[in-house]
């Protein structure tokens, strides 16, 4: 039995890694289900697919079973309240004559009708046991912000109506629907503030406590509340009544008076219930000469399964913060990949909490966060028309119809630019900008202007360093021939403004691949160049086409990392490629000045 059970997982792991070659290859981006399934094959259950609808093509019936079901039963484990991604037991026995399409649902709330299920799973899933009527799954559940049941159903008549053949037990959460989640910390351009955010149910006096010591909190900040609704995305299938989550009410405070460079404590909620205590540390002030370290990394997302790897980076920032007290995180682009399907921004918000409420997280918006094609006078950007859509162009419908809303809710950036579109601020001996690749950058569109006068401004006898982001690339030998086009013109377009400005190190994503240029301008390396890094490896499948040959291509990886970025002084800067897979450094420069 065990020989056999090994032989089973080889086959799948072999499936799952020609499914990811293939999905690599092709560019498609299956969306995980809410328990992240597979299916026998060993391929991803896709939630966008119509195969994953066909369960809620019948007429269903909210009474028991025409057989007998009188002795079956459902239950979910643990029956006191579940920790928000906990793992669940759901269990089920005594269920009379099964078939292998009978399915069990989850919903939340728990008084949903039947074709709102949040996810499904069949019973042979549990392996021969459903033959016998009983059997049990291991799923994770997250705290949406309301209560939650379990469900099994059966196919009858043929497959002209499903009919319930029983309920679980109420399935609650520890703090309820108002425990405070998702909190993470953002930069602001003082130094003497720090930006705390969070969600939850409740919208009594949302508040951070916070102080110099864990046990002395005796400063308060009161924070603003809002929210977003379906009816606020631009398509389908954020507009989706299935895909569409409740987000809960989302909490922004900012604390002031803070001293530069100083450690803090604090936590959040309201008076009936409160997170941990968290603290962080203060930026640098611009022109501050102490040494710091960064990560920076793009196209994260979270699937457990299938690519873990989003999981993986989570956990080894936790390290970094540990080990190597990083200080922030700069992420550009391609952020939960949730594309429309809500959970998925509760899942991946769940897994940075862990650090994102110990540094500040940045973040910039790529094509699966922004890009569509209707529904634009809904953009909370202020894009004109259904968004940027040039002729040269692959700019598509890739946020699933979220057209940058939960983004511009989910998070609060400096507010000397465009949002999270781009902005930029200061931190000890830097000066970083955010742009959106996803936005007109033309010279004489908006962006281009605020860039250029971004630019104008830095003062390099302060921050003598000078780091740019943006999610697509302006320097990548993948051979992928569409984002070729779009990378010759971002060259084309703003590549000289960069040049006259003298930025030192360039940041992109959306590759799925690691590569580093040498101080390249125009194709060509020289001694004046910009340094171009994509690290697009924090998580989603990695891409598997191969790399054209390019003068200016130093190193170029295939594999799951983060880049870590230490600033030594006013002339030397380090970056290395860090490896999920055992941290080992796989690339490691330095600048100099």
């Amino acid at each position: 039995m065990k020989s056999l059970t090994f032989l089973c997982q080889v086959s799948c792991i072999s499936l799952a890694v020609i499914f990811q070659s293939c999905l690599a290859k092709t560019h498609k981006h299956p969306t995980p289900t809410y328990f992240h399934r597979w299916n026998h094959d060993g391929t991803l259950v896709d939630r966008s697919s119509q195969s994953y609808e066909a369960v809620f093509r019948t007429e269903f019936i909210e009474t028991i079973s025409s057989l007998d079901q009188s002795t079956a039963s459902l239950f979910a484990h643990p029956f006191q309240s579940v920790a928000n991604g906990e793992d669940t037991t759901v269990t089920w026995k005594n269920v009379v004559k099964p078939s292998a399409k009978d399915w069990i649902g989850l919903y939340c709330p728990n008084n949903d009708t039947a074709k709102k299920a949040l996810d499904y799973f069949f019973v042979t899933d549990a392996g021969q046991s459903w033959q016998s009527g009983y059997g049990s799954r291991i799923v994770k559940l997250f705290n949406m912000r309301t209560e939650c049941e379990f469900r099994y159903y059966r196919s009858e008549g043929g497959r002209e109506f499903t009919a319930l053949v029983a309920r679980s037990n109420l399935v609650t959460f520890k703090g309820g629907r108002d425990q405070p989640q998702h909190g993470h910390l953002s930069l602001t351009n003082d130094p003497s503030q720090m930006r705390v955010m969070w969600i939850s149910g409740n919208g009594d006096m949302p508040t951070v406590w916070y102080g110099s010591a864990k046990n002395k909190l005796d400063f308060k900040a009161r924070a603003t509340t809002r929210t977003y609704k379906r009816e606020d995305m631009c398509a389908f299938p954020a507009t989706s009544i299935v895909a569409f989550v409740d987000p809960g009410l989302i909490h922004d405070a900012l604390l002031t008076g803070l001293k530069p460079g100083v450690r803090y404590y604090y936590r959040f909620g309201s008076e009936k219930v409160k997170s941990p205590v968290y603290n962080f540390t203060t930026a640098l002030a611009a022109g501050d000469q102490t040494p710091h370290k960064f990560i920076v990394y793009g196209d994260m997302g979270i699937d457990p399964l299938l690519s873990p790897d989003g999981q993986r980076t989570a956990d080894r920032l936790v390290e970094e913060y540990r080990d190597n007290k990083i200080q922030h995180v700069f992420h550009h682009g391609d952020i939960s990949y949730a594309v429309g399907f809500a959970y998925l921004w509760d899942q991946w918000m769940a897994a940075i909490q862990p650090y994102s409420t110990l540094v500040p997280y940045m973040v910039g918006v790529g094509n699966h966060e922004q890009d569509h094609k209707s529904g634009g006078s809904k953009d909370p950007s202020g894009a004109p028309g259904n968004g940027y859509h040039p002729k040269w162009g692959n700019y598509g419908s890739d946020s699933g119809g979220e057209c940058g809303v939960p983004m511009f809710y989910r998070f609060h950036m400096p507010d000397n630019g465009n949002s999270v579109w781009w902005y930029s601020y200061d931190f000890g001996l830097v000066h970083f900008i955010m742009m959106s690749t996803e936005h007109n950058f033309e010279p004489n569109s908006r962006q281009y202007k605020w860039l250029e006068n971004d630019l104008k401004k830095i003062d390099r006898k302060k921050t003598p360093w000078v780091i740019f982001g943006g999610h697509r690339a302006m320097y990548a030998s993948q051979d992928e021939y569409d984002d070729y086009i779009v990378a010759t013109n971002m060259q084309r377009l703003f590549e000289d403004l960069l040049y006259d400005y003298k930025v030192d190190l360039a940041l992109w994503a959306h590759y799925h691949s690691y590569e580093r240029t040498c101080k390249v301008y125009r194709n060509r390396c020289r001694s004046d160049g910009i340094t171009h890094v994509v690290v697009g490896t924090a998580g989603r499948f990695l891409d598997l086409e191969l790399f054209m040959h390019k003068d200016w291509s130093v190193t170029r990886l295939k594999e799951y990392g983060y880049g870590r970025v230490t600033v030594f002084n006013q002339t030397a800067l380090q970056f290395e490629f860090v490896s999920n897979k055992d941290k080992s450094v796989r690339d490691n420069f330095y600048l100099l000045k």
